[in-house]
C-alpha cells in the first residue's frame, strides 16, 4: 500500500536524520552513486532484528500497525538520498471503531528497525546516517485491562 501524507511522513523522516530542511545538490552520476551504495549495503546488510520491547506473545488485536510503503522518488528526494529507494513506514492504532479509551493509549511501538539512510548534504558530501523506524505495535502485557484513572503516565 503506498502511503498518504507523504508531508508528515517527510517531517518525521528530516528530524530524524537530524536535517531542518532537505538538502539542496545537485549531482551528476547520481544513478551510478546509488546503484553502488544498494550493491554495497545489501552485501553487507543482513536483515538485522529490531530491538525488540515487549515480547512477541504481548501483541492483540485492539492495537493494529498501519504500514506503506514510501517511496524516495514519491517524496521529491531522489536528487540528494542515495539509499534506500523506498521504505515500510508504520504507524500504530487502535483497531476498528469499537476500541476503547483504554487501548487507544496503551497501542504503541514494540519494535523498531534501524534502516541506513545514505545522502548528500549541502555541500555535496556523502553522509551515512540511520533511521528508527515502527517494525511492530502492541500493548505493555496487562496494560490494556487497567483503568485509565489510574494509568500512570509514561
Amino acid at each position: 500500500m503506498r502511503c498518504k501524507g507523504e508531508l508528515e511522513i517527510r517531517k518525521i523522516l528530516l528530524e530524524s536524520l537530524n536535517l531542518q530542511q532537505e538538502p539542496r545538490v545537485s549531482i551528476s552520476k547520481m544513478h551510478h552513486l546509488r546503484e553502488q551504495w544498494k550493491a554495497s549495503l545489501r552485501s553487507s546488510l543482513t536483515s538485522a532484528p529490531g530491538n525488540s520491547t515487549f515480547p512477541e506473545d504481548s501483541r492483540n488485536s485492539s492495537c493494529c500497525k498501519q504500514s506503506c510503503q514510501v517511496f524516495i522518488k514519491d517524496l521529491g528526494w531522489e536528487r540528494w538520498v542515495v539509499y534506500p529507494e523506498s521504505i515500510t513506514f508504520v504507524q500504530c492504532r487502535s483497531c476498528g471503531s469499537e476500541s476503547t479509551d483504554v487501548s487507544a493509549q496503551c497501542c504503541k511501538p514494540t519494535a523498531h528497525d534501524i534502516v541506513p539512510f545514505v545522502y548528500m548534504d549541502d555541500w555535496s558530501s556523502l553522509v551515512l546516517s540511520s533511521v528508527s523506524l515502527i517494525r511492530e505495535c502492541g500493548c505493555d502485557p496487562g496494560e490494556e485491562t487497567q483503568d485509565p484513572e489510574v494509568m500512570t503516565p509514561s
